[in-house]
């Protein structure tokens, strides 16, 4: 009888050690997102809201790269500013990539993706300055060249937010929202930078004022004045250890000992088991 007890109480502590004990799956990485559960246009903003945080150029497609720095750790965007304009807030449009991003001097506030001129109409490379701030803004045209639009009119393009652009030869271009957000992350308008609505409205355009820089270029051009925004795994930017001497090779330091100097034969004698040829044997400082 005790031994059947003995019995049936083994079993029962492997059964709980079974129930209580089983492996944990290690959960899958995930970088933070707001498009993975989103459906239709809203997924496709999203994505594009992504991409652009994260230095990759903006399709609102999930490419390649846009998969790996949503699902791998390694992969990290990078800004590197050198001499800032200013110390205070200030933008960068990347016309590689489709992407405006807020800087506090040489650190990132947050990054936007954008629509610009298309190849006939291409939004310039320039070091402008914004020369005019408006809310509910008309457009006029265009010059004649589209039909005049007032105020809070729904077929207003520029939307309700309008940061006019100074750049040295060149009028009439901005930064501002837009009545065709299908449109984020193409090369579409007529030369000025649109972006969201609820992105200019809500981070962009409180944070600037008359005077403000705003450089527009490609990565290239960026690049030229000081500014590079790029996407890398971060194992390719660890110190990379030296490679090992080839065989039949040695490496030998000699270094200084408080019991006396040597001379140059006794240190040749030291090292010469370990050097392929002795005779070929440099002693540096000596």
């Amino acid at each position: 009888m005790i031994k059947k007890l003995r019995k049936i109480l083994i079993l029962a502590m492997a059964f709980t050690i079974l129930i209580f004990n089983k492996p944990v799956k290690a959960e899958k990485f995930q970088r933070e997102n707001s498009f993975v559960n989103a459906k239709g246009a809203e997924r496709v903003a999203e994505i594009k809201r992504f991409q652009a945080k994260h230095n990759i150029a903006v399709t609102g497609k999930l490419d390649k790269l846009t998969k790996n720095m949503l699902n791998d750790p390694d992969y990290q965007e990078y800004d590197n500013v050198k001499n800032p304009p200013t110390k205070g807030k200030w933008i960068v449009v990347n016309k590689s990539k489709k992407i405006l991003t807020l800087y506090n001097g040489d650190k990132v506030v947050n990054k936007y993706p954008v629509a610009l001129g298309t190849s006939k109409t291409p939004t310039p490379s320039a070091k402008a300055t914004i020369t005019n701030l408006t809310k509910n803004p008309a457009w006029g045209g265009m010059g004649g060249k589209y039909t005049p639009r007032v105020a809070d009119d729904p077929l207003n393009p520029l939307g309700e937010r309008w940061m006019g652009l100074k750049i040295p030869g060149m009028t009439g271009y901005g930064i501002h929202g837009t009545i065709r957000p299908w449109e984020i992350g193409g090369y579409v308008s007529n030369g000025c930078i649109r972006m969201f609505n609820y992105d200019i409205e809500t981070y962009v355009f409180p944070l600037m004022k008359k005077g403000s820089p705003v450089w527009l270029g490609t990565d290239a051009e960026l690049k030229e004045w000081g500014v590079s925004q790029y996407v890398d795994k971060i194992s390719n930017n660890q110190t990379k250890e030296k490679p090992a001497a080839d065989k039949g090779q040695a490496k030998v330091e000699i270094t200084p000992t408080t019991q006396g100097a040597q001379t140059d034969e006794e240190v040749k004698k030291i090292i010469e088991n370990f050097v392929p040829s002795p005779g070929s044997i440099i002693i540096p400082g000596r």
